[in-house]
């Protein structure tokens, strides 16, 4: 039985937007690194997160809202079913931050 005054669709809901979460991260890193691209010798030398950890971030990001979609139809009917796209949007976040603080503009 559902709890009063919460819907059942609320986490695939949620879960739904990691999609255009996703795509926003992605979009904001292709504008951190054309913002780099006017940079000379070692004026930028040490932007950006490293080649291992933007390239996860890059197709990390469209993975984790699938992975999170997935899910959410498994569990978004238990008590806990909106712990799948808090976690994904956790980690959206923690993506845009390192990227937000990697390139210093």
């Amino acid at each position: 039985m559902a709890r009063v005054g919460r819907r059942r669709g609320q986490p695939t809901t949620d879960a739904l937007l990691t999609i255009p979460g996703a795509a926003a991260v992605v979009v904001y890193s292709y504008l951190q690194v054309l913002s780099t691209a006017a940079c000379t010798g070692g004026t930028c030398a040490r932007q950006g997160p490293g080649e291992f950890l933007f390239g996860l971030i890059m197709y990390g990001t469209p993975v984790i809202a699938v992975v999170a979609v997935a899910l959410s139809f498994v569990t978004a009917r238990r008590a806990n079913g909106i712990v799948v796209p808090v976690i994904a949007w956790a980690l959206l976040v923690i993506a845009a931050v390192i990227l937000a603080t990697t390139f210093q503009t």
